[in-house]
């Protein structure tokens, strides 16, 4: 058996790439192979010269523990490394038990084992895997949506540890009492649904009602002392107006009980009527003109019933509505006459849906004064004349329905200013002239339609 030199030990190609690639950057091993290498010779096999002979060298000895310390510090450093980056990056961080307490607490407080759905509750498994709960990526609860699931009883106060929420649904229940005062430290609340639960109310004290007010949307009512008398019997107007002894649910209407138990009513802290949500409730009849006496009003939603007759000019007495919802379904025929002016007096709202109806007259142009309105839906009515200019005035809209109409002339080129509009159906009217090219990037259009102008 010969030998290799120790030049050729330290240059041998295997053994310095292997060396290198064991060795992580700015942890050298190299001098110690070196220098252990350099107190022996190592023998070189004369069948085998290219290949160095394992286990019959001090040499290879020393070199190979050196080599596999090295290995399995890089190895050890190596996933230490990558266990803390991804921890740092993925790895959710321990979910708060405060969160888990306080969910486990409404399950207790409100009848969790008979709930609709229960899936994941109680179970050790993270938050996220509770049906109806949502967390971020640190496994806070930012969602929870537990409305029309059977709850009962009074919320529990713990309710309020769920400070990083940014929805909250616990409507259409049978939840009673009070609100927990602990849910003001939710700051980050951004939308609130606990209507349609009998006796469930916001308490009165200003600090509620101002943490209530800081929320963007809110259905609910407060615990008002006494009703308003004048809105009861508006209330009772309308029951009788639209046959409510047919409705589909009318549950505590014209008992003695508070207006804020009667189906499909909220009020403020003071007794006045603030929501009339009584879509697809099988509602008959004419829209009374008394409703526009209702000046609290913020959400009258009536779509998806049997309403006929014209729409009250009345309604645009009601300075404080967001939400005017008259749309009927296909089958239903629908309101008729034209669209009163007066609703362009509404500066508050948000969204104007009067689609499916049998709507006839032009467009007033006084809804161009509408600065506040994201939703226009006037599709499929019998509407005629031109589309206003105003309309491009309409600073915040995100969707303009018009399509299915009688509606002539040319589109607007003022409609091009929307710059927020991610809807505009035209389609089904009679439309000459061009588009303007300011709407070609409007991501959702029917401008493809046959019989549509082109763009110019």
């Amino acid at each position: 058996m010969s030998t290799l030199t120790m030049d050729e030990f330290l240059n041998h190609k295997r053994l310095t790439d292997f060396a290198r690639f064991a060795v992580p950057d700015g942890h050298d091993l190299w001098p110690e192979i070196e220098r252990a290498a350099r107190r022996s010779t190592v023998p070189r096999s004369t069948s085998r010269p290219s290949i160095l002979s394992l286990g019959l060298s001090v040499a290879w000895t020393a070199v190979g523990v050196l080599l596999i310390a090295a290995t399995f510090a890089t190895l050890g450093f190596g996933l230490a490394m990558l266990v803390l980056s991804n921890g740092l990056r993925s790895a959710p961080a321990a979910q708060p038990e405060g969160e888990r307490a306080a969910l486990t607490a409404l399950y207790d407080a409100t009848g969790g084992q008979d709930w609709k759905t229960n899936d994941g509750w109680l179970s050790d498994d993270p938050l996220d895997q509770w049906l109806r709960v949502t967390t971020d990526e640190d496994g806070r609860v930012t969602s929870l949506d537990v409305g029309s699931n059977r709850l009962n009883g009074e919320l529990p106060m713990e309710l309020g540890e769920l400070s990083h929420l940014n929805l909250l649904y616990i409507s259409d229940n049978d939840l009673t009492g009070v609100l927990p005062q602990s849910l003001t430290g939710i700051s980050g609340l951004e939308t609130f649904h606990f209507h349609n639960n009998p006796g469930l109310c916001a308490p009165i004290d200003e600090t509620f009602q101002a943490w209530l007010r800081g929320i963007a949307e809110v259905r609910g009512s407060s615990c008002a002392p006494e009703d308003s008398l004048e809105d009861r019997e508006v209330l009772v107007q309308l029951y009788n107006a639209l046959a409510g002894e047919n409705w589909r649910n009318n549950a505590n209407w014209l008992t003695e009980r508070p207006i804020r138990e009667w189906h499909g009513v909220t009020n403020d802290a003071s007794g006045r009527v603030t929501g009339l949500v009584l879509g697809w409730n099988e509602l008959t009849g004419e829209i009374p003109k008394e409703l526009g006496s209702l000046s609290k009003l913020r959400r009258l939603e009536f779509s998806n019933n049997y309403l006929i007759g014209e729409i009250p000019a009345e309604l645009g007495n009601l300075s404080d509505l967001e939400t005017l919802q008259l749309g009927n379904s296909p089958t239903t025929g629908g309101l008729s006459g034209g669209i009163p002016k007066e609703l362009g007096s509404l500066s508050k709202l948000e969204i104007l849906n009067l689609k499916f109806n049998q709507l006839t007259g032009e467009i007033p142009a006084e809804l161009g004064n509408l600065t506040n309105l994201v939703i226009l839906a006037l599709m499929a009515n019998r509407l005629t004349g031109e589309i206003p200019a105003e309309l491009g005035s309409l600073s915040n809209l995100r969707a303009l329905e018009l399509n299915y109409n009688y509606l002539t002339g040319e589109i607007p080129t003022e409609l091009g200013n929307l710059s927020n509009l991610n809807t505009l159906m035209l389609f089904g009217n009679s439309w000459s002239g061009c588009i303007t090219r300011k709407l070609r990037d409007v991501p959702k259009s029917d401008f493809r339609f046959p019989d549509m102008p082109p763009f110019c």
